[in-house]
C-alpha cells in the first residue's frame, strides 16, 4: 500500500511541473504590462525601466521561470501587482473563505440530494421519482449566475431580504456569516445536489438488486432497514467518491459565485 501511495505522489511531480510551466507561459501571453499596473500615473520610461529590471522582467523566461519556481518551492509566491503585499498570506486568509463556503455548500448538498436519491430509489418510476429526476437535471443544467441572480432578486423583491455586506467566519460570528454565506452556498449547492441526487438514485437501483438484499428482506426486516442499513451503507461507496471530487471543484470554481455575492475567497482573489 505505502509504495502504490509513494508511486502515485511521485507520477505528480512531472504532471505539477508541466502544468507550473503552462501557467506560468500564460501568464505571459496575457495583455497588458504588470509594471505598468503598478506604477499607475508615475509610469514614465525611467521608472518603468528600473521596476522591470527589480522585478527581473528584463531576464529570459528561463531564468525568470527558474526564480519563480524556486520561490514557490520556498513558500514565497511573490507580491501582489495592486497591493504590493505578500500574496501568500492574503492567499491563505481567502482560502479559509472559501473552504467554510464550501463546506457549507456540501452540506446542504447532503440534506437535500441523500433523502430525495433514497426515496426516489426506494420507489422507481413513481410521480416522486419522476419529479425527482427533472429537478436534478434542471439543477445541474442551469448555470450558477443564473441562480444566484435568481436568488438574490427573490430575497430583495419579494422576502425584502439583503445579505450583510461585512463578513464573518463561522467560528467568529456564525449568525452573520451564515446570512453572509447561505444565498452563495445554496446557489452551489443547486448543482451539486442534483449530480449527488442521480448518483444515489443509480448506486442504490443497482444495489437493490443484488443477493444479499433479497436475503435481508426474506429474513423479515423491515423495508427501511433494509434500505438504510443494507443497502444504502453498500451504495455509499460512488457516493463519497463523488462527494470528494465536488470537494476540490468548489475549492477551485468558485469564481463566479463568490463574486456575485461578494465573498472574499480565493475565486474573487483569483478574478
Amino acid at each position: 500500500m505505502g509504495r502504490y501511495v509513494l508511486k502515485r505522489l511521485t507520477s505528480l511531480v512531472p504532471i505539477l511541473a508541466g502544468i507550473s510551466i503552462l501557467v506560468f507561459l500564460i501568464l505571459h501571453l496575457v495583455p497588458g504590462n504588470p509594471v505598468l499596473v503598478m506604477l499607475g500615473t508615475e509610469a514614465n520610461d525611467e521608472n518603468v525601466a528600473a521596476l522591470t529590471k527589480e522585478l527581473g522582467l528584463d531576464r529570459s523566461l528561463p531564468v525568470q521561470y527558474r526564480d519563480w519556481i524556486g520561490g514557490v518551492l520556498r513558500g514565497d509566491l511573490g507580491e501582489s501587482v495592486r497591493t504590493r503585499r505578500a500574496i501568500g498570506p492574503e492567499l491563505l486568509g481567502r482560502f479559509v473563505v472559501t473552504f467554510e463556503l464550501s463546506l457549507l455548500s456540501l452540506l446542504m448538498s447532503w440534506v437535500i440530494a441523500i433523502p430525495v436519491g433514497i426515496l426516489s430509489a426506494s420507489k422507481p418510476g413513481g410521480a416522486f421519482d419522476l419529479g425527482a429526476r427533472i429537478a436534478a437535471l434542471l439543477g445541474i443544467s442551469v448555470p450558477g449566475f443564473a441562480v444566484g441572480t435568481v436568488l438574490i432578486l427573490g430575497a430583495s423583491l419579494l422576502l425584502g431580504w439583503y445579505p450583510p455586506l461585512d463578513f464573518s467566519h463561522l467560528w467568529a460570528n456564525p449568525a452573520l456569516a451564515l446570512q453572509k454565506l447561505v444565498l452563495p452556498a445554496f446557489t452551489q449547492a443547486v448543482a451539486l445536489a442534483g449530480g449527488l441526487m442521480r448518483m444515489t438514485r443509480s448506486s442504490l437501483l443497482d444495489v437493490l438488486g443484488r443477493d444479499f438484499i433479497r436475503t435481508a428482506k426474506a429474513k423479515g426486516n423491515p423495508p427501511a432497514r433494509v434500505l438504510a442499513r443494507h443497502a444504502f451503507r453498500n451504495a455509499s461507496i460512488p457516493v463519497v467518491t463523488l462527494v470528494g471530487m465536488q470537494f476540490g471543484y468548489l475549492l477551485g470554481g468558485s469564481v463566479i459565485v463568490e463574486q456575485i455575492f461578494s465573498v472574499p475567497g480565493i475565486g474573487q482573489f483569483i478574478l
